[in-house]
């Protein structure tokens, strides 16, 4: 596969990944309210960061969830690798809406207020 095609993957790939992601850190930890954010470098196909709210008071339970994150993330072929003088953009995990198909929720208004 040529780098265009990489990258053209990834870019479809991300958002729904982490949607995924999301889903499934929810699932198993359900008494958190928890959201999965992420930016990525432009032209490159991993992520440059990744974010997640909602467990900032127990430093413990959020490392292991950074690193089951990290590790499934790496499972799925996307690395997370910030590049220093490099601009970022957000990724928007797809999230699953009540009605059963996927959609793009837009931005986490929710931590817009953070």
């Amino acid at each position: 596969m040529s780098n265009d095609q990489d990258f053209a993957r990834a870019r479809t790939q991300r958002p729904r990944l982490l949607g995924e992601l999301e889903t499934l850190l929810r699932a198993r930890n359900p008494d958190l309210d928890l959201f999965v954010s992420a930016l990525a470098h432009y032209g490159e196909p991993g992520l440059a960061q990744l974010h997640l709210y909602g467990v900032e008071d127990d430093h413990e339970r959020r490392s292991r969830l950074m690193k089951f994150a990290i590790a499934w993330l790496l499972e799925r072929g996307i690395s997370i690798e910030l590049q220093e003088g490099r601009d970022v953009y957000d990724i928007r995990p797809w999230r699953e809406a009540h009605g059963g198909t996927i959609q793009d929720m837009g931005s986490l208004d929710v931590l817009d207020e953070i």
